[in-house]
This record gives C-alpha cells, structure tokens and sequence, in this order.
C-alpha cells in the first residue's frame, strides 16, 4: 500500500507487529547493545523492514548499520529511509542510479496532540488547519508533521543541514481525504535549494490510526 507514495521502481516494506533483537544481524545488534530496550526494539524493526525491501535488489545477508550522526548506512547503489513508531514499521528503497535520495516517516495521529501544533506548524499552516473539518483536524496535523518529517529525511543526506519545523511549509489541498499530494517550500534559504528545483512533492496515505508520507528526489 505504501508503495503508491512513491513513482514505479521504489520498494517500500511495512512491519505491523514486534520484531525480536534476534532477527538482527551480529553486527547490527553489537551497534546497539548499549541502548534502551525500546531504542533496541524499534531498530530491529526498522531493520527488518528494510532487509525486506533490499532482498527485492538481490541484496541480502547485508548489516545495514549506522552512521555517527545515526544515518543508515544503505549500499553504495542503492538509497533509502526508515521510520517507526509505536506499533508500526517501514522501509522505502531504491536504485541510486534513478533517485538521489528518499524519505519516509508514519505518525499515529494520537500522538500528535493539539498541544504540539504550535510548535510544529506555522501560522499559515495554522489557519489551515482550521479550515479542516473538525473531525478530521487530528490526521490533518499529523499529516503536515510527517510530511515535513519524511521531507528532512529525503534532504538531510544530500546537505547535512538541520532544519527546523518553521524553516519549512507544507501546502496541499488534500490534508482531508484518505490519500494525496503535497509540496513543501522553505520558508529561509535552505541548501537543498542549490541542488533541486522547489517545490519539492510528496505523496501521504492515512491508513488506521497511521499516518504515512513519502518524498523521493529524482536523480
């Protein structure tokens, strides 16, 4: 189902369930020994979803570790995003040769109260919001957030930047429908901006109590 987040050619796995330490290799699991148990069991889970999807690239047996700034280090060829939350999994790959790089994040809605908004949203997309009906309000803000969220994932490995929520806007005219588009224009010069054309697009799905948004960068 994800995978319509993205165009053709994008292999996207999803985890639903737990997965056990054990399902980790050697060497992914000494790279986390010394975190928490929940640390622990959401990398397992994020593993086990991309090493699905890297089997679809004839890889396997692969250790998919992590760089200092926590960046998983994918294979040379290939390019890819993972996020987790409480409950759910996902992993999105594809070829380096057709995509420059990829980002993917999923949300429960219940975890994105209202009390969060202000600080996750500016006062444009504030007024926006607004304008959702009310019962679909608390989906709508998790979808900007996972949006902006799926957006920092695809930029910060082409630019090392850190950006704040502010630092960017989402815009669709969809946040009220089960699945759509949307754009995201910076709001400050940014250095993804001397690479790319903007907007930049992105595609979101709800499904349950998840949100899910994916952004892919064209090589």
């Amino acid at each position: 189902m994800l995978a319509e987040l993205y165009p053709p050619g994008m292999i996207v796995a999803e985890l639903s369930q737990t997965a056990p330490p054990g399902l980790l290799t050697d060497e992914e699991l000494r790279s986390v020994s010394h975190c928490a148990p929940q640390r622990i069991a959401d990398f397992a889970a994020g593993r086990l979803c991309a090493r699905r999807a890297l089997e679809e690239f004839g890889v396997s047996a692969f250790s998919l570790l992590s760089a200092p700034d926590r960046q998983p280090l994918w294979p040379g060829s290939l390019v890819g995003s993972i996020t987790h939350t409480a409950g759910y999994s996902a992993a999105a790959v594809g070829r380096r040769v057709s995509w420059r790089s990829v980002g993917i994040d999923c949300e429960a809605v219940s975890a994105v109260g209202a009390q969060l908004w202000p600080r996750i949203l500016g006062a444009d997309e504030l007024k926006r919001l607004q304008t959702v009906a009310l019962a679909l309000r608390d989906s709508a803000a998790a979808l900007m957030f996972a949006a902006k969220e799926a957006f920092y994932k695809c930029q910060f490995p082409l630019t090392g930047e850190w950006l704040e929520f502010r630092d960017i806007e989402v815009e669709s005219a969809d946040w009220d429908q089960l699945a759509g588009a949307f754009s995201v224009r910076p709001q400050r010069r940014i250095r993804l901006q001397a690479q790319m054309r903007e907007p930049v697009h992105g595609r979101f799905r709800v499904h349950g109590p998840f949100v899910s948004c994916g952004v892919a960068l064209p090589a």
